[in-house]
């Protein structure tokens, strides 16, 4: 499951902080990078370059970081970022350098496919407990994606675990084997649907009842004044 493409990201070494560091992130995107027995580097990225890089790669895949005047380029993976709240762009970047040869754990995202018939022919509703999972492997074994089959699910008997997901003898799940990842509920019964209702009816005259009693207490105190 070795991810062959090779995915490159330039970088320049940064040295401004503060007012002179704010007034430079127009068109570059502030970054550190850091890791086991490394000592951390702020750096700038061109934030269009960032966005195709992180568009292709996510967090899982290993990105070969060009940092100018550096011979060597260096295995990473975006571990964290930000995102500014209203225009959505990248604000700062946390790189993590990776050693090719030691595991690592990364949350993976779950891709549903498939329709349940449970769901499309019995008006089940589908019920997702997960949507990503924790696993561990070689950096350059990492998914991109785990896919989830959701035509497994033919009845309201039916679940999905752990266990019936496949990500190949390269990667470890770090997730208990029998954890539901999905399943469908049956939809309400006609009789359910109306003691509902009955229940919430009931919870609204207690409520009105209380609103009633105080009024009364409320007139009672006026009068006596």
């Amino acid at each position: 499951m070795m991810n062959l493409e090779k995915i490159v990201l330039s970088a320049k070494k940064r040295e401004e902080t503060g007012k002179k560091m704010r007034a430079a992130t127009q068109k570059n995107i502030p970054a550190v990078i850091y890791g086991r027995d490394f000592d951390s580097q702020n750096l700038w990225i061109d934030s269009v370059a960032f966005a195709k890089v992180f568009a292709q790669a996510g967090t899982n895949t290993v990105i070969s970081l060009s940092i100018e005047g550096e011979k060597k380029e260096l295995n990473v993976l975006i571990y964290e970022y930000q995102v500014d709240a209203i225009t959505n762009d990248f604000t700062h970047v946390d790189l993590y350098l990776v050693d090719m040869k030691q595991e690592v754990e990364a949350e993976i995202p779950l891709n549903f496919v498939g329709v349940s018939a449970a769901v499309k022919e019995l008006g089940g509703t589908l019920v997702k407990s997960y949507d990503a999972v924790l696993v561990k492997s070689l950096p350059g074994d990492l998914p991109q994606e785990i896919e989830v089959d959701l035509t497994k699910l033919a009845t309201f008997e039916d679940n999905i675990t752990v266990a019936d997901i496949s990500v190949g003898d390269e990667v470890e799940l770090m997730v208990e084997m029998d954890a539901v990842i999905a399943s469908v509920i049956e939809p309400r019964s006609e009789e359910e649907i109306a003691a509902l209702d009955d229940d919430v009816d009931a919870d609204v005259s207690k409520i009105e009842g209380v609103a009633d009693k105080e009024d009364e207490e409320e007139e009672n105190e006026e009068k006596k004044e």
